[in-house]
């Protein structure tokens, strides 16, 4: 097949379907460990002797098993610029294709522009049904060169994948009944003062959690998890996590009495947001550590008002080949 009647024979296949596979390989699995360490310090700053001051600790260890079919990718899919690549691959299929046949290449346009390019066109045509045609034609030619960003941008084009890269991406992928365990903890202390017309009146909220994933949770854990190894670097890829939850006890006491909950253990979820981040693309283990301000409280105020807090973040992981 000759060069332009293969890149025609490209353009014709949706880009996010092309994936090439070598030589079918032996299956492996790995085991992934997550385990995360917060302390920190929060406090709440209302109206009059509304006051409410806390210490925590909490975190979790996550342990769960991935396999793959050990056939090589030639794309990763969990790259944060994937879809701009793969895009950016088609229109430079399409391009060579229109140099193929001596056609001129299509102009560059941003969503935007192109939206305000056709509303100008359609108010020139009026109620011209055969220039609105070709302006409908027109559209689709552009809407196929659109820039979104990254290697659909002009200028970007090195950036994008060219069909010719050798396979190298392994795809793991979480499986049922893997033997995933979770164990997550909550420690957090809570004094205030709350108001009242007899004075200030001190309060104190104990949350402590000691939870191990139930077979449902635990389940869950197993089929959730998915990610990407790169085989030339050893490093992975992952897009999402999914964070165990706990279940513990608040006790507060307040005018010499002490209430006992039980239910979900609230946690820092604003702080796994980092962590999230350390994982989208890491080495096979490591540790990373960072102090962050806390926006949202998760504390035991009884009161409203003005929440800030710091926390330490420790986040440590690896990734192992197992039988």
């Amino acid at each position: 097949m000759n060069r332009p009647a293969r890149l025609l024979a490209l353009a014709c296949v949706p880009a996010l379907l092309m994936t090439t596979q070598i030589t079918l390989a032996a299956p492996k699995r790995a085991r992934l460990t997550i385990d995360v360490k917060i302390e920190g310090t929060e406090g709440v700053v209302g109206n009059g002797s509304n006051r409410t001051s806390g210490k925590f600790r909490e975190g979790y260890t996550l342990v769960t098993w991935l396999e793959t079919d050990g056939d090589l990718q030639q794309f990763n899919t969990k790259d944060p610029q994937y879809a701009q690549k793969m895009m950016g691959l088609s229109q430079g299929v399409q391009a060579n294709v229109r140099a193929a046949q001596g056609k001129a290449p299509v102009e560059k346009m941003t969503q935007q522009q192109l939206q305000e390019y056709v509303q100008k066109k359609q108010a020139a045509c009026g109620a011209s049904q055969d220039c609105l045609m070709k302006l409908a034609l027109e559209a689709q030619e552009l809407m196929s060169n659109l820039d979104m960003g990254g290697a659909t941008s002009a200028g970007n084009e090195s950036q994008a994948y060219t069909g010719d890269e050798l396979p190298r991406y392994l795809n793991y992928f979480g499986f049922d009944h893997c033997g995933a365990t979770t164990h997550v903890y909550v420690d957090r202390t809570t004094h205030g003062t709350l108001g009242d017309t007899t004075g200030p009146v001190p309060y104190t909220v104990r949350d402590t959690a000691d939870y191990r994933g139930d077979v449902n949770e635990l389940r869950m854990i197993c089929n959730s998890h998915s990610l990407v190894v790169d085989s030339k670097d050893g490093s992975f890829y992952t897009d999402t996590y999914l964070m165990p939850q706990a279940k513990g006890t608040s006790v507060r006491t307040i005018r010499g009495k002490t209430e006992q909950s039980q239910g979900e253990a609230a946690q820092h979820g604003e702080l796994y947001g980092w962590v999230g981040e350390q994982l989208r693309h890491a080495p096979r283990s490591g540790t990373r550590s960072t102090t962050l301000r806390l926006t949202q409280g998760r504390g035991g105020a009884i009161h409203s008002g003005t929440y800030s807090g710091e926390a330490s973040v420790t986040v440590s992981w690896k990734l192992e080949d197992v039988k």
